[in-house]
């Protein structure tokens, strides 16, 4: 009841509480200080059903489910929210707190305290670190979907073509089967975690805003982690032993990057409709590909003649530079809506501890999470350090078997 009638009272005036000399209508609208009261009543058991909602529920077959505490203080209370990494203003301004006065220690000390001011500070530090994982990462350029998961392991599909070619058939006659082959992949998630201590100083003197900073570079740095697994399985595929590693293929003169190499490429994804759009590659490697004449500005003189080809091409490239690629002689191309999907088991966890004798408390954030492989072809590395002839497009890259097929 308590928190439907602050919500009543928030929508009424637009998503923020009331103002210091706003009256209160007697079964429509709270006074400013009963919402104060009634959401630090409540903010104990909102947190815990908030934890609830993200952690799931593998025995209730409930999938986790990664709310912000901006977006949940929206539906249960009706605050107006946004990203900027300290939680809610609106919610804040409700409770009394300024971010850009108060710090961490002042929630545990203020005036007429109120143990639901405790159970804000790690929704405050998760803000913090969340608006940092959002920060510019690489992987959602390079992935088809997320999906969420119950469990470490997940069993993925297979799926393997043979001879299931289209053929001629008479009146009546029975259609010739071909055989189609299903198979399962085990795929493992693992936990990515970092750590970051903060003295009783920052606690007490740090301003919410100015932690919020500092804090969201452990996002970063968990971002950094998930673009690293994310290429590595590109490359190195997500099975033991390498089974579904990505294809590696030469140039035409060993040594040497042209851009007939890289239309070689173009063409034979987008023959497989695996077109590509864009490539990852280290410093080193990209700037190889900048240096193309290609690339750079038409110089050239007008013709007569206009040559169209059909078989569709990318107008355009994004590069993705990243330390993961390792070799300045690779370029790993992509077509991201079939190469790769993201696995969430378990959504950003905050846990926190107590040093005392060091005077410090230490932060941890982690993610349960990995990456699948999908289909093999939707991926490329080009090696210029190769020569073509030798390193060709493996059998399963090969699009003129199917292409030749002719009705029997």
């Amino acid at each position: 009841m308590r928190a439907t009638a602050v919500k009543k009272t928030v929508e009424l005036n637009k998503g923020v509480a009331p103002g210091k000399k706003d009256v209160a209508v007697e079964g429509e609208k709270l006074s400013r200080p009963a919402v104060r009261q009634s959401l630090l009543v409540d903010m104990k058991e909102a947190v815990r059903q908030l934890e609830a909602l993200r952690a799931g529920s593998p025995t209730d077959n409930l999938l986790p489910v990664d709310l912000t505490f901006g977006e949940f203080v929206k539906e249960k209370w009706g605050f107006s929210h946004n990203d900027q990494g300290c939680a809610n203003s609106s919610f804040f301004d409700a409770l009394g707190i300024d971010p850009s006065r108060h710090s961490v220690e002042s929630l545990f000390t203020m005036p007429e305290f109120n143990e639901g001011y405790r159970w804000l500070v790690p929704e405050v530090i998760r803000e913090a670190i969340r608006t940092g994982l959002r920060r510019n990462p690489i992987y959602p350029n390079l992935i088809a979907a997320e999906e969420n998961i119950t469990q470490l392991q997940v069993t993925m599909p297979t799926i393997n073509m043979s001879d299931a070619m289209p053929k001629k058939i008479g009146e009546a006659e029975s259609i010739p089967m071909g055989n189609v082959s299903f198979g399962q992949k085990q795929v493992n998630i693992s936990k990515v975690a970092i750590g970051m201590t903060m003295t009783d100083e920052v606690m007490k003197f740090a301003s919410l805003n100015v932690m919020s900073i500092f804090l969201q570079d452990m996002g970063v740095k968990l971002n950094q982690a998930l673009d690293t697994e994310a290429i590595d399985t590109l490359i190195n595929g997500d099975q033991a032993g390498g089974g579904d590693a990505v294809a590696v293929v030469g140039v035409t003169a060993a040594g040497t990057l042209t851009y007939r190499d890289i239309l070689r490429v173009w063409i034979r994804m987008s023959r497989l409709g695996r077109l590509p759009a864009g490539f990852l590659a280290n410093e080193n490697a990209a700037m190889d590909y900048l240096e193309l004449a290609e690339f750079k500005a038409l110089a050239g003189i007008a013709t007569l003649q206009k040559l169209e080809i059909s078989t569709a091409l990318p107008t355009s490239q994004k590069i993705w530079v990243h330390g993961a690629m390792v070799s300045d002689n690779q370029a790993l191309f992509i077509d991201k809506s079939a190469a790769l999907i993201k696995l969430n088991a378990a959504p950003l966890t905050l846990e926190t501890e107590r040093i005392a004798n060091r005077q410090i408390s230490g932060t941890y954030a982690s993610l349960m999470t990995g990456f699948a492989t999908m289909f093999r072809d939707a991926r490329v590395v080009l090696d210029k350090s190769l020569p073509y002839a030798a390193n060709q497009f493996p059998a399963y890259m090969n699009p003129s078997a199917f292409e030749t097929v002719r009705f029997k």
